[in-house]
């Protein structure tokens, strides 16, 4: 018989969510919701947390085989000894809503029964990446104005600095990426260089800085290139409006372009890894000389603002699906005997027990004396023993000395 634990509400509900939130993602063809019961359990430890944490992932697993689930393992032989095993878990769906019916404990092992919604998604998101599991932090810096006198009209001069915030907060709705505000942060000297930098790599150096700032390991920029009125004397009454009124023939509409360059560079070699043009027009029926600004409660009212913001979303999918199978980065930032921290924590996902791979880092130059970061994998597992909202502590199975890892390498969950 389940029985409720007094802690389990106050401190497992959290850190449910948070795992629900961030790591099961998965997809089916049929769009029904259905309610899904499963149990899962996991040895007791000295660490309660970390046993919910297993048992809570134990009973997704048990969901998403109820529901046309199937494991994939293979194990690597070497004079009859396993050296590698590895089981892989694909579903067919996207959990949400879960919630912790019951919970017992006996003879030294925790069960928790969770109930969860089973939905439909209509794109497949990476089965067998683990580095899903993590809410990849991004920072979102600002976009510059190609002709600041576009934005005149409507005083929409704002927007260099607004837009960037209004991607955040779509971009974190999604509950897939981890977006921060960076609008104070213009990356290029140069509009018209945009997105690259001073070579013919589009190597943003800037960007490096600014993830290292942010512990990001994307940085989104861009250019705003049109917010031009398209026909801006539309509205002037004219001799043939009441023929045309009377024939069903209405005017022409006062329309307004907004077409914006996004540029995604890797946080780690400041590398070009994904680039855009979106570009809509909506009218615009406020006078010359009102002053709305951007994304205000009277910008989104007009139809204008609604076009944009159906853009906004447009570009925040392409992120989504662009970014969200990457593996999961986050660099080294002490390493002390066998213990490392790493610059990631609880806002991405991280528990305790989750197992990273150590990277070196290494710059090399080409031939046009290019710098180029290299990861070259160690084989030293880092397994997360503690979580804080911005950082994380992780034992290595190997002394941190011993193979030279250090700060400013990276650990890497696929």
């Amino acid at each position: 018989m389940f029985s409720a634990h007094p802690l389990f509400n106050t401190r497992l509900k959290p850190l449910l969510l948070l795992i629900v939130a961030s790591t099961l993602y998965v997809c089916i063809n049929d769009v029904q919701a259905k309610e899904i019961t499963a149990v899962g359990s996991s040895v007791m430890s000295d660490n309660i947390e970390q046993s919910r944490d297993l048992a809570i992932r134990d009973a997704l697993r048990q969901a998403s085989l109820q529901v046309g689930g199937s494991i994939h393992s293979s194990q690597m032989l070497v004079d009859g000894l396993v050296t590698s095993d590895r089981v892989h878990l694909k579903t067919t769906g996207q959990f949400r809503h879960v919630r912790i019916m019951q919970e017992k404990i006996s003879d030294g092992i925790l069960e928790v029964k969770i109930r969860a919604e089973f939905s439909g998604d209509n794109q497949q998101m990476c089965p067998f990446n683990a580095g899903n599991g993590y809410r990849k932090a991004i920072a979102v810096a600002g976009f510059a104005l190609q002709s600041p006198k576009e934005a005149v009209l409507g005083r929409l001069d704002n927007i260099e600095q607004r837009l960037s915030g209004v991607i955040a907060n779509t971009i974190n709705a999604k509950h897939r990426l981890h977006a921060m505000d960076s609008g104070h942060v213009l990356l290029f000297s140069s509009i018209d260089r945009a997105p690259s930098s001073q070579n013919n790599l589009q190597r943003l150096t800037n960007s490096v800085e600014l993830a290292k700032e942010l512990g990001a390991q994307f940085v989104v920029s861009g250019v705003i290139r049109d917010l031009a009125m398209i026909n801006r004397d539309a509205d002037i009454e004219r001799s043939w409006d009441a023929p045309l009124d009377y024939l069903g023939l209405s005017r022409e509409k006062r329309l307004r372009n907004f077409a914006l360059d996004v540029y995604v560079h890797d946080g780690i070699s400041g590398s070009l890894m994904f680039q855009n043009t979106y570009a809509t027009q909506g009218i615009w029926d406020h006078g010359d000389f009102e002053k709305t600004g951007f994304a205000t409660p009277m910008f989104w009212k007009t139809d204008f603002g609604q076009q944009v913001k159906k853009t906004i979303s447009e570009l925040t999918q392409d992120l989504n699906a662009n970014l969200g199978c990457q593996p999961y980065m986050a660099k080294i930032i002490e390493a002390r005997g066998d213990y490392i921290r790493v610059d990631t924590g609880g806002s991405v996902g991280m528990r305790p027990g989750d197992e990273l791979t150590v990277f070196r880092t290494r710059t090399f130059y080409n031939l046009d004396n290019e710098g180029l970061v290299e990861l070259n994998d160690t084989k030293v597992k880092a397994t997360v023993t503690q979580v804080q909202p911005r950082f994380a502590i992780a034992k290595l199975n190997k002394t941190a000395s011993r193979y030279a890892i250090q700060r400013e390498d990276v650990v890497v969950a696929w």
